[in-house]
């Protein structure tokens, strides 16, 4: 039975800018070897598909590699009274949740049933909603960009993050709206949410943990409860049939659009 391992990997292109060229990732353990195997150096192995937004695979030297044990992920989770008081340790649970949404919908594109993939698609966007457009952009965002250094250009990442993950989801609500399931579109989408969710859990999070007093976590968890009350759940309701508006050929260009997004500023995954 394959495993899961994490691994701490340096990217070895040139152009990859200091925020992004280390970092951690967890993966299966057959991939891994795949990946691996594309390569000469028995150190290098490739950037999972979609991973590196330059559009393609890049060269990853792993600096460390342990196997990920579920029974001590499990473990080591906070109880409810921690989790309460911790405004970090929230988003992280959150993520979870996102997380086991991603497993569903992946069933159901095997299964290629549209109107059960409308449903979750939309309960995903709702939790994203709340999770990166009220919790972090409303409330833990503004209040890190004031108190810490660097803050404002981690933040603009992590937007554009969501911009790029809501975008392509909106883009697969929309083909299956027109009788059509996207799965370049799904996929692509799931990559980037995977990598923002480790980015996060493992780097950003961490950086964020470090500059947050008792006060300033009290802040949060009244922020947190302040915009999920005035929010109004996204309901799926029921899916439309329309005609097909808009081809493969253009969400593919959008795809590779919000892929290049990032070449200006050098950073590749």
């Amino acid at each position: 039975m394959s495993s899961t391992l994490e691994i701490k990997y340096k990217c070895m292109n040139p152009s990859c800018c200091v925020n992004c060229r280390e970092g951690v990732i967890s993966l299966d353990e057959a991939l891994f070897n795949e990946l691996k195997a594309a390569c000469e150096d028995p150190e290098v192995f490739r950037s999972p598909k979609g991973m590196c937004r330059k559009g393609y695979s890049q060269q990853f030297k792993v600096i460390k590699l342990d196997h990920v044990s579920g029974d001590a992920a499990e473990d080591a989770a906070p109880s409810e009274e921690e989790l309460a008081s911790d405004p970090i340790g929230i988003l992280m649970t959150e993520h979870v949740s996102i997380l086991e949404n991603m497993s569903r919908i992946e069933e159901l594109m095997k299964r290629r049933d549209m109107d059960a993939l409308w449903k979750e698609t939309a309960a995903l966007e709702n939790k994203l909603i709340i999770h990166s457009g009220l919790k972090e952009e409303q409330v833990l965002f503004p209040l890190i960009n004031e108190s810490m250094p660097l803050g404002e250009g981690l933040i603009a990442i992590m937007k554009e993050d969501h911009r790029e993950i809501v975008s392509l989801l909106h883009n697969f609500r929309t083909a299956l709206e027109e009788d059509d399931i996207m799965d370049g579109i799904i996929r692509s989408m799931f990559v980037s949410l995977k990598g923002h969710i480790r980015k996060e859990d493992l780097e950003f999070f961490a950086l964020v943990n470090k500059f947050l007093s008792g006060e300033l976590k009290a802040k949060l968890i009244e922020g947190y409860d302040r915009v999920v009350k005035s929010h109004a759940p996204f309901v799926a309701g029921e899916r439309k049939r329309r005609k097909k508006t808009i081809s493969k050929e253009i969400f593919d260009e959008q795809i590779l659009a919000l892929q290049e997004m990032n070449v200006d500023s050098g950073c590749c995954h």
